[in-house]
């Protein structure tokens, strides 16, 4: 069944998944038993020509992308009264919710830092800056993850987006500074995620928007514990994420050349294969376990 053909009330609604200040999220069933996410704006945001272009934004840019990792539109309208976004849906919530579970296994941990390292060279490599990396917009399918949420995004379309917008505890330091997001102000949200995902807390903490703005400007971002036990350079391809100077950051590919990139395919295969490329860091760590 062609899902891009249909409209919004062809959707069942199921079960409510999510309720923010712009939009509503269903668990839905398209007619032939599709399981979707559903995202509905409010009325306000339809109304409103600055917050429906950014959902029209995200409608266009889930449903143009097609990567693994990034989550992909099924269905969608941008504009009116029934404007919506059908997205594949993901079971197991966000990594926000998974983390807040505890510290992930670094075997994990390292997974889902390399599906995320894959969909921003993607996504980089199609002029699209994300701008909002963090963890509640990282979708889980087992071991799967997938980043979405592209309202926000800075793309070569529309290289001034209508709002700049990330959480205050993963923006760059030059986003607090005024200045443009970047591919390096994506890859320091990726080096604030990666820290968070390995040691179960973030690098830098604040109160207010104030002191986290203090922190990412001017503290030192702290050390990888030397407990982890990581590759002595991927710690510091790591490390390197959070410079406070762009030029200085560590590039995502020389991240991908350290951890030993990740096989690209169209589509997750439900059974990986018995010995998939990459992971070499990976295949590292689980042999120092034996």
């Amino acid at each position: 069944m062609n899902l891009r053909s249909l409209r919004r009330e062809d959707f069942r609604l199921e079960l409510l998944l999510g309720l923010g200040k712009t939009s509503q999220v269903y668990l839905a069933r398209a007619p032939d038993g599709t399981e979707v996410a559903l995202k509905l704006p409010r009325k306000e945001i339809r109304e409103d020509e600055r917050l429906a272009q950014m959902f029209a934004q995200e409608v266009r840019l889930s449903m143009g992308l097609n990567h693994p990792y990034v989550l992909r539109g099924l269905a969608g309208k941008p504009f009116g009264s029934g404007a919506f976004v059908a997205l594949e849906y993901m079971p197991d919530g966000t990594l926000d919710t998974l983390l807040r579970q505890g510290r992930l296994d670094q075997e994990r941990a390292l997974s889902i830092l390399t599906q995320l390292l894959e969909a921003l060279i993607y996504l980089h490599g199609r002029g699209i800056v994300h701008q909002d990396i963090k963890p509640a917009n990282v979708f889980m399918k087992g071991d799967v993850a997938k980043l979405g949420d592209f309202g926000v995004a800075r793309t070569q379309d529309h290289p001034d987006p209508l709002e700049r917008a990330g959480s205050p505890f993963y923006m760059a330091p030059e986003l607090f500074s005024g200045n443009p997001a970047t591919a390096a102000s994506d890859a320091y949200s990726l080096g604030v995620l990666a820290y968070e995902l390995l040691t179960g807390k973030r690098p830098f903490y604040g109160d207010s928007y104030e002191a986290l703005m203090a922190a990412h400007l001017t503290k030192v971002p702290p050390r990888l514990p030397a407990s982890l036990d990581l590759h002595p350079k991927l710690a510091q391809r790591l490390q390197g994420l959070l410079a406070k100077n762009p030029a200085r950051r560590t590039k995502l590919e020389s991240l991908r050349r350290t951890l030993g990139g990740y096989y690209t395919v169209e589509a997750v295969p439900d059974k990986p294969k018995a010995q998939p490329r990459g992971f070499r860091f990976l295949a590292w760590l689980r042999r120092k376990k034996r």
